[in-house]
């Protein structure tokens, strides 16, 4: 069977505009943004309830050590929240970087662009998937903003149970002190202990592994770290160098010898 020409024509490939690659930049990027907006509205959520807790767990000697418990308990909630919503964040953030690294950076460099970038976006848009795990996104989440939270939460839970009414005699009396309603005090440390721990855990692995394309993070220079320089630099990282034209950097060519 003859083709015509306008199955000929459906299977030309059309050449990419700049024009189209500006909007597909422009929509990745509001996708981006509003995820970014969401993570914001679960942060606020997490440090609002953390100073509802504090201020009515210390309002008197009467009021229970357990609101700090359900404290705990509503901010691990939000954590697991924002962690789905950073995995979606991430997609498009994603996205957005592979625009920039791919096409945009080679365009101001005068540059061809990167086809490799080009072709995970294209498979991105083909196929979209969520490429960050769980537990990545928590361990991000607890390093930016979750581990200073939940210090502050056990902290207080703790100077609650130990100071209220009045000080204990004995650890015994401490940790029969955390009981809530049957449940002994022995079993509700061990919880909190198991999951300090792994919070401890998930926070300090963040540091050694790959961090997710989009989050920024400070790298070491030499032999001095470039998060410890940022505190007294104004700029810790060091600049790119210049390439110096051929003509000064090619050494003459000797005459060949007889």
């Amino acid at each position: 069977m003859r083709s015509t020409g306008r199955d000929k024509n459906a299977l030309t490939a059309l050449p990419v505009s700049d024009t189209a690659m500006v909007h597909l930049y422009r929509g990745e990027l509001s996708r981006s943004d509003n995820w970014r907006t969401r993570l914001d509205t679960t942060t606020n959520w997490a440090l609002t309830t953390t100073a509802a807790v504090i201020s009515f767990g210390f309002a008197n000697t009467q009021s229970p050590h357990v609101t700090f418990l359900v404290g705990i308990w509503m901010v691990i909630s939000f954590l697991l929240i924002e962690a789905r919503r950073y995995r979606y964040y991430d997609l498009w953030n994603r996205r957005v970087r592979l625009l920039e690294d791919g096409y945009w950076a080679p365009m101001l460099r005068h540059e061809p662009v990167d086809p490799d970038s080009l072709r995970e976006l294209a498979q991105e848009l083909a196929r979209p998937q969520l490429q960050l795990s769980l537990i990545s996104a928590i361990s991000t989440r607890l390093n930016r903003t979750y581990g200073p939270i939940l210090i502050v939460l056990l902290l207080s839970w703790f100077v609650k149970v130990y100071s209220h009414p009045q000080t204990p005699s004995s650890i015994t009396e401490f940790v029969a002190r955390a009981h809530v309603g049957p449940v002994p005090g022995e079993l509700i440390m061990s919880v909190l202990a198991a999951m300090s721990l792994l919070a401890i855990y998930l926070f300090v692995s963040s540091f050694f592994v790959r961090a997710p394309l989009g989050e920024l993070r400070t790298r070491p220079r030499g032999r001095r770290a470039a998060l410890w320089e940022s505190f007294y630099r104004p700029y810790a990282l060091s600049r790119t160098r210049r390439r110096a034209p051929r003509s000064q950097t090619s050494s003459p060519s000797m005459p060949p010898e007889p």
